[in-house]
């Protein structure tokens, strides 16, 4: 077990000193193109999750609705006028997000799908209605996680390999177009 460990302790040092990882160190400072996109779709999907835990799944699946076409503007954003700019040597490749964005938007298709379902049906009682809140709160939960690894992802290099004017350009007007702003929960006092 000892001599296992060892390895693998080998092994991570080795890839912490790979001369392919070693110039890839990034600023302390992150370009706030990223974050305020994110912070925009959070607060989007923060709204819908607390009309899920105050159990109104009418508004529920109106704010996730919003999030999930922000989302779809947000990926459509990134794999069209970000990534095909990803230079040679960047810490992760453009095919390393795309397959990311990919997997988001299947788990957020599966997930809107859960909602639809929950939001459809007639729940005759408490219970019911607890049942439901918990299948899509533990449902959200694998969404989440994905999404907050591809997230620190982008903060921590691909906000710093591309060029800000870039950025710039590919978000421009972005928070002012189809997805209205994270409304207020409903249902929640």
């Amino acid at each position: 077990m000892l001599q296992a460990l060892g390895r693998v302790q080998g092994t991570l040092r080795k890839c912490r000193t790979a001369p392919s990882l070693r110039h890839h160190t990034m600023p302390t400072t992150t370009p706030g193109h990223f974050e305020r996109q994110h912070a925009r779709l959070d607060a989007l999907l923060h709204a819908h999750l607390l009309d899920v835990a105050g159990a109104d799944f009418a508004s529920a699946l109106q704010h996730l609705q919003y999030w999930h076409q922000g989302l779809q503007q947000h990926i459509a954003i990134e794999n069209t006028r970000l990534l095909p700019h990803v230079p040679e040597g960047a810490r992760w490749a453009a095919r390393v997000y795309r397959l990311e964005h990919d997997r988001i938007a299947l788990l957020a298709e599966e997930y809107l799908e859960r909602v639809q379902e929950v939001a459809s049906l007639p729940l005759p009682d408490e219970t019911a209605r607890r049942s439901a809140v918990l299948m899509l709160l533990d449902a959200a939960h694998a969404l989440r996680h994905v999404l907050e690894h591809h997230h620190e992802r982008e903060h921590m290099a691909l906000a710093h390999e591309l060029p800000l004017d870039l950025q710039e350009a590919a978000w421009h007007g972005v928070d002012s177009t189809n997805a209205p702003p994270a409304p207020q929960p409903t249902g929640v006092s």
